[in-house]
Parts: structure tokens; sequence; C-alpha cells
């Protein structure tokens, strides 16, 4: 497996600089609009999981890569693992690098009076590292769960005809069941006791607004990303095993 993933960190090398800057731009140009940076992190942590998924399903089919790897002392399951890895691995550099980066503005923030109110919008305080940690987490979330949610399919089809299916099961997956459940009338008051709902999401607002409760968030954040990493490879496994090159 360290061979297999070592050549996938080789292939994508070169693209994820790509990637980290258009990170860092989309990252500038949100928190100019938030007026704040507790963003920075999240935004990258959400990309690198996204389009490493993407990028490396997309890199397979060029010149025939993924069919000549195979060719080579690795196995598909190597191969699958391996992908699952640098998916998780890539994730977690983008959250530090927007740590690290976040840190030092904030560092030069409380050294020098930067012109446009910047310094102000550049702070350091508790309540934004606080946001900034809750903020990466729920990031990792979202981006674990779709590149779960299209690694399998790359595998499967390939990055051509996965490009084709991925749309239309987005719609599926994440829209579908709010527009049967509002048609169906689920969520009607009668149906649903909407206040005892908007209660529970008040209390968990309130402790996430904690240190305690965003490092609780954090840790069910992380176990819930490994976990569906997890199974998205095993799903990986079987279909790629059975997938005819």
């Amino acid at each position: 497996m360290k061979r297999a993933y070592l050549m996938e960190l080789t292939v994508l090398k070169s693209y994820v600089r790509q990637l980290v800057g258009l990170g860092f731009f989309v990252a500038i140009c949100i928190c100019i609009g938030m007026k704040n940076i507790v963003s920075v992190p999240g935004i990258l942590t959400m990309m690198l999981f996204m389009m490493s998924s993407m990028s490396a399903a997309a890199y397979d089919e060029q010149n025939n890569w993924g069919l000549f790897r195979l060719t080579m002392p690795v196995s598909r399951r190597d191969v699958v693992l391996a992908r699952y890895g640098v998916i998780l691995t890539l994730g977690v550099v983008g959250m530090l690098l927007g740590f690290v980066a976040t840190a030092l503005l904030m560092a030069v923030a409380g050294a020098v009076d930067l012109p446009g109110g910047l310094s102000g919008m550049l702070a350091f305080s508790p309540e934004n590292v606080q946001a900034m940690v809750f903020a990466s987490m729920f990031c990792m979330v979202v981006g674990a769960t779709i590149a779960s949610i299209v690694t399998p399919i790359y595998f499967r089809l390939g990055q051509t005809k996965a490009t084709q299916f991925i749309p239309m099961i987005v719609v599926i997956v994440f829209i579908c069941p709010f527009v049967v459940l509002g048609g169906s009338g689920m969520l009607d008051a009668g149906a649903v006791h909407l206040e005892g709902i908007m209660r529970v999401l008040a209390d968990t607002l309130a402790l996430i607004e904690t240190p305690q409760g965003v490092a609780v968030f954090a840790v069910a954040a992380l176990v819930f990303t490994l976990a569906v990493l997890g199974v998205s490879s095993a799903i990986s496994l079987k279909l790629y095993e059975r997938r005819e090159l």
C-alpha cells in the first residue's frame, strides 16, 4: 500500500499546489465579504477533500494511467486504500495550512496597525478561534461526505462515465428527500413537532458556542469522517475488484 500511496501523492503533487492557491483566493474573497477569517481553514479543508477525489479520478484516465498502474507491483486493494489515504491526508493538510495562515495573519494584525480596519478584522480572539475550529470540523464532515459518495462511483465507472451520473446522484441524495418530505406534508406542524425540533436545535447551538461543546463536536466530526470514509473505501474495494479495465 505504501508504494501506491506514494504514487498517488506524486501524481497529485503539482495539482495540489494549484488547488491550495485557488483555495486561498476563494477564502480571501469570502473573508472580505464576511469581514472575518474564521472560514479560511474550513474552506481549504473542504476543497481538498472534494477535489483530491475528483482530480485523482481524472488522472486515472489520463494516458491510461489507471490501467498502467496495475501492471506495477500494486494490487487493486492497494490502489483503493491509497486513494482514501491521500484524500484524508490532503484534507488534513488543507486544514493545517489554513490554521497556520490564519495564525500568521492574527500575529501580523496584533503587531502592526493595518489600514482599512484590517487589524480589527484579523485580530486574535478566543471566540474567533472557537468559531474557526467549529467551521473547520463542519467543513471536514461535508467534504469527507461528498468524497465518500463520489469516490466509489469513480472507481466503478471511471471519471468520464461518472461525470454523467454524479449530478443525478447529488439531486437524489441531497434534494429529493426534502422535496418528498415537503410535498407529502410530513414537515407540516401537525406531522412533525417543530417546536421540539427547534428547541433541540437551540440547545445544540448553545452547546457548540462553548469550548466544551466545540471539543465534543470536533471529536464527533473526526469519528464521523473516519467512519464514512471507511465505509466508502469498503464499497470502493468491492466495486473496483469487479470492474474490467
